[in-house]
C-alpha cells in the first residue's frame, strides 16, 4: 500500500511538473490532486525537490522500460525495433516530457549534479540495451561488435530528436531525413 501511495504522488507529480515545471508547481497542487493532505506527500518524500527528482528518475525508469520491450519483441525483426525505438525518441516531448526538458537544461549547461546523475544514468542503461542488442547480433559472426556502436546509436538517436525539431522550425512542410539516414545505418550492419 505505501509503494502504490507512493507511485500515485509520483504520477500525480509527473503530470504537474511536466506542465508547470519544478519552480512552478506546488505541492498543495499535487496534493489536491490526489485528494491528500500535503502531510501524506511529507510522509514519502522531504521536499519537493526530492520529489521532483524521484518524479525524474521514475520517468527514466518508464523510458528505459520501453525500450527495452521494443527490443525484446521478437515479433518484428531488428530493423523495425530501431525504427520503433526512433520512433519513441521522436516523441519524447509528448510522452516524457521530463526526459526532454532536463535534456534541454543540459544542452544549455544549466543542470545540477543531480540531474547529470539521473541523464548519466538513463544514457548508461541505454547503452547497455543496444550492447546486448549487437553483441546478439554479431555473437554468430567472426567479427565481434565495434565498441562504439552502441554510443553511436544512443547519441545519434538523440541527434534525431534535436534535428527534427529544430528542421521543423526551419522548414516546417520538409521532412526529416536523420531517421531515415539511421535505419540505413541499420541497413548496413544487418547486411
Amino acid at each position: 500500500m505505501a509503494n502504490e501511495r507512493k507511485t500515485q504522488i509520483i504520477k500525480a507529480a509527473a503530470k504537474r511538473f511536466a506542465r508547470h515545471g519544478l519552480t512552478k508547481t506546488t505541492l498543495d497542487e499535487i496534493a489536491r490532486d490526489l485528494r491528500i493532505g500535503k502531510a501524506s506527500i511529507y510522509h514519502y518524500f522531504e521536499s519537493k525537490e526530492e520529489l521532483f527528482y524521484d518524479t525524474i528518475d521514475w520517468e527514466v525508469s518508464r523510458f528505459i522500460s520501453e525500450i527495452k520491450f521494443i527490443f525484446n519483441d521478437e515479433a518484428i525483426d531488428l530493423r523495425e525495433r530501431f525504427a520503433a525505438y526512433f520512433l519513441l525518441k521522436e516523441n519524447i516531448y509528448t510522452d516524457f516530457k521530463l526526459i526532454y526538458d532536463l535534456l534541454i537544461l543540459l544542452l544549455r549547461d544549466d543542470t545540477f549534479e543531480r540531474e547529470k546523475t539521473i541523464l548519466t544514468k538513463l544514457l548508461k542503461l541505454e547503452e547497455d540495451i543496444l550492447k546486448l542488442v549487437f553483441s546478439s547480433l554479431f555473437s554468430s559472426r567472426i567479427e565481434s561488435v565495434n565498441p562504439a556502436l552502441p554510443s553511436f546509436f544512443v547519441y545519434s538517436s538523440w541527434g534525431l530528436l534535436f534535428g527534427k525539431r529544430i528542421g521543423n522550425i526551419v522548414k516546417p512542410d520538409k521532412p526529416s531525413v536523420t531517421k531515415d539516414l539511421l535505419l540505413k545505418s541499420i541497413d548496413l550492419i544487418l547486411e
